[in-house]
C-alpha cells in the first residue's frame, strides 16, 4: 500500500458518499488517512530530502576565498639604481589574496552523503506508514463493529415481524375463543424486550458512528448504510509487505552509506587550484616591481586521521548491522505468531459459519413445527415463543460469525501489509 496515493484522493468519493449515504471500508480507511494529522509529515519528509540532496550536490561547486590585508609591510628591501643607497620598504601596503578551488574527486563522500539522506528519508516514511497501518486497524474495528450491530438490529427486526404475525394470528384466535388473552400478553412482552435490545444497539451504533466520523473528519449521518466488504479468496497467500520490513532495509542501507563515508575520508581529495596575490603598491626590485603573483594547477589533500579510527568504524558498522538484523528477526517472529493466530481464528469462524447454517436450518424446522402444534392446540404460546427466539438466536449467531470472519480476514491483510 503506497502512501503516495493519498495525494491522488478521488474527489468523486465524497460526492458518492453524500449522495448515496453508502459507506465502504476502503472509503473510511482513505478518509482517515487523509484526516490523520501526521500525514502532513510526508510532504515535510520529501521537502527535507530534496533540500538536503541539493545541498550535497553543491559540494562540487567551486569555492572562492578573497582576503584583503592592509598595513605596513617591513622587511622587503627596495632596490635603487647603481650608485644609489638601498633602503627597506616600510610604506603602507594593501595585499589581496584570491584562492579558487574546484573539487574534482572527493573520495566518494558526496555520493555516500546522498545515499544517507535517501535512506533516512525512506526510514521516516516507513515509520509514518507504520502509524497509518495502526490507524487502519482501528478503522477496521469500528467499521466491523457497526456492521455487526446493523446485522443484529436487522435480525431483531425480522424477529419482531415474526412476533407481529403471531400477535395478529392470536388476536383473531382470541376473538374466536380458541386462544387465551394471556397469549397476547406473552407476545407483547417479547416485543417490548426486542424494542429494548434494539434501542441499546442503536445507542451503541451511534457512538461507533460518531467516533468513526471524528477519525475520518467527516460528518457521517447515523442513517448511512455501511457496505459489507468482500475479501479475496487468495488473501492467505499474500506476501508480507509490512512497512517495518522497508524500514529495516533502509536502516541497513543507511549503515552501509555511513560506512562508505568512513572509507571515503581515507582517500585523497583532488581538485583544481587557482591562487593570486595582488600587492598595491608593488615592491620595487630595481628596474622591476612585484605587484602580483598567479599560481594554477592541481591540488591534493590527503588526511591520514581516518586511518586511526578505521578499525573501530568497521566494528561499529558490523554491530549496527547485527542490531538491525536482530530487530528484524524479532519483528518477523512476532508477526508470524500474530498471523498464525489469525489463521487459526479464520479456520474457527469458517467452521462455525458452516455449523451455524446447519443449526439455523434445524431451528427453523423446529419453529415451523411448533407453529403447527400451537394452531392445533398441542403446544403453548410460551413454547412457540421459545422456539421463535431460538431460531432468531441461531440466525444472529450466523451473521455474527460471518462478520467476525470478515474482520479477521481484513486483520490478516493488515498484518501482512496489504
Amino acid at each position: 500500500m503506497q502512501i503516495a496515493r493519498l495525494f491522488f484522493f478521488p474527489i468523486f468519493l465524497l460526492c458518492s458518499i453524500a449522495s448515496s449515504g453508502q459507506l465502504r471500508l476502503e472509503d473510511c480507511q482513505q478518509l482517515a488517512r487523509e484526516n490523520y494529522p501526521m500525514i502532513q509529515q510526508y510532504e515535510l519528509i520529501e521537502l527535507t530530502r530534496e533540500y538536503t540532496l541539493s545541498n550535497a550536490n553543491k559540494n562540487y561547486l567551486p569555492s572562492l576565498d578573497v582576503t584583503l590585508i592592509g598595513g605596513v609591510i617591513s622587511g622587503f628591501p627596495s632596490f635603487s639604481a647603481p650608485g644609489e643607497g638601498s633602503s627597506s620598504s616600510s610604506d603602507m601596503q594593501l595585499i589581496s589574496v584570491v584562492q579558487l578551488n574546484q573539487p574534482i574527486w572527493d573520495g566518494g563522500i558526496t555520493k555516500a552523503q546522498k545515499e544517507v539522506v535517501q535512506a533516512n528519508s525512506e526510514i521516516e516514511k516507513a515509520e509514518l506508514e507504520i502509524s497509518l497501518y495502526a490507524l487502519e486497524e482501528r478503522i477496521n474495528n469500528l467499521f466491523f463493529g457497526i456492521l455487526l450491530i446493523d446485522e443484529q438490529i436487522s435480525q431483531l427486526e425480522i424477529l419482531k415481524s415474526s412476533m407481529q404475525i403471531n400477535l395478529d394470528r392470536v388476536n383473531i384466535a382470541v376473538e374466536n375463543g380458541t386462544a387465551y388473552k394471556s397469549d397476547i400478553d406473552e407476545i407483547q412482552v417479547e416485543m417490548i424486550n426486542i424494542d429494548q435490545r434494539m434501542e441499546e444497539l442503536r445507542s451503541n451504533r451511534n457512538a461507533y458512528v460518531n467516533v468513526l466520523g471524528a477519525m475520518t473528519g467527516r460528518n457521517i449521518e447515523v442513517s448511512s448504510n455501511f457496505e459489507r466488504p468482500v475479501v479475496e479468496d487468495d488473501f492467505l497467500q499474500l506476501e508480507n509487505n509490512r512497512p517495518e520490513l522497508r524500514r529495516f532495509q533502509s536502516q541497513e542501507e543507511m549503515i552501509q552509506a555511513q560506512r562508505q563515508i568512513d572509507r571515503s575520508v581515507l582517500y585523497p581529495k583532488i581538485g583544481l587550484l587557482g591562487f593570486a596575490t595582488l600587492i598595491e603598491p608593488g615592491i620595487d626590485f630595481g628596474a622591476s616591481t612585484i605587484d602580483n603573483i598567479f599560481v594554477g594547477g592541481l591540488s591534493l589533500n590527503w588526511s591520514l586521521d581516518g586511518l586511526y579510527r578505521n578499525g573501530n568504524n568497521k566494528k561499529l558498522t558490523e554491530l549496527n548491522m547485527q542490531k538491525v538484523a536482530v530487530q528484524k528477526e524479532t519483528f518477523l517472529f512476532n508477526n508470524e505468531l500474530e498471523l498464525t493466530q489469525n489463521r487459526l481464528d479464520l479456520n474457527k469462524y469458517r467452521n462455525l459459519v458452516e455449523q451455524d447454517r446447519e443449526i439455523l436450518e434445524l431451528k427453523t424446522r423446529i419453529k415451523d413445527a411448533y407453529e403447527l402444534k400451537y394452531e392445533n392446540g398441542i403446544s403453548t404460546m410460551s413454547e412457540l415463543l421459545n422456539r421463535t427466539n431460538d431460531e432468531s438466536a441461531a440466525r444472529q449467531n450466523l451473521v455474527i460469525h460471518e462478520i467476525q470472519y470478515l474482520m479477521k480476514a481484513f486483520q490478516y491483510k493488515n498484518r501482512t501489509g496489504n
